[in-house]
């Protein structure tokens, strides 16, 4: 009887032992499995985060794009409107300088000592062929003598035949002289001639003029 007491109760330690190695078994595989499912939750959070940080930036850079050519384009359609608006006003001062700059010209033609001085400044350029080649000096019909006299006592004297003199219906100021295929017009109109250029220096002057008074 007392064989059996003590068998009954070294089985009851052994049971109580091994349930004391299953629990703590157990539990070590509870907190393992725990461990990784909290790894695994965490690397989840990460990557979810990591897709919404790279969501986010690439809305951001959606965004700043869009606007970058929203802000492009209003600055393009700007600088347009500004250089058709810089052109009516450059068309607008220049339908009023045209009138006003053949008016001065024609003043200076009709003035005797300018007259002169523009005589002058055409005899030295056409110089040399009218020495050697003579030539023709067209000129206004309502050109006096003085002033063809005054050519002559300019024109540099050579070997060549001297110039010959026509009014021309044509030419309101200024003379034209051609010499062995050569021509130096300087006529109001062939003074004139060279639009681009005259237009570019007269805005130029207008702006600098505005630009002092403000």
């Amino acid at each position: 009887m007392n064989n059996n007491a003590e068998t009954e109760k070294q089985q009851a330690e052994t049971v109580e032992h091994l349930l004391g190695i299953v629990v703590e078994n157990r539990e070590k595989r509870c907190a393992e499995v725990r461990e990784k499912a909290y790894r695994q939750a965490r690397e989840i959070l990460k990557q979810a985060h990591a897709r919404n940080r790279a969501h986010m930036h690439h809305h951001i850079d959606a965004l700043r794009e869009k606007y970058r050519l929203r802000v492009s384009s209003a600055i393009a359609r700007n600088q347009t409107h500004l250089r058709h608006q810089h052109q009516k006003d450059d068309r607008a001062i220049l339908d009023v300088a045209w009138p006003v700059l053949r008016q001065s010209m024609l003043a200076l033609w009709h003035e005797p000592d300018t007259r002169r001085m523009w005589l002058d400044a055409s005899i030295a350029a056409a110089a040399g062929r009218l020495r050697e080649y003579g030539g023709r000096i067209e000129h206004p019909k309502d050109m006096g003598e003085d002033d063809m006299a005054w050519i002559k006592q300019q024109l540099p004297h050579g070997s060549g035949q001297a110039p010959v003199f026509s009014a021309e219906d044509t030419i309101e100021a200024g003379i034209r002289i051609i010499a062995d295929g050569t021509v130096v017009d300087t006529t109001l109109e062939g003074l004139l001639h060279h639009k681009s250029a005259i237009e570019a220096t007269m805005i130029a002057r207008v702006k600098q003029g505005i630009a002092g008074h403000e």
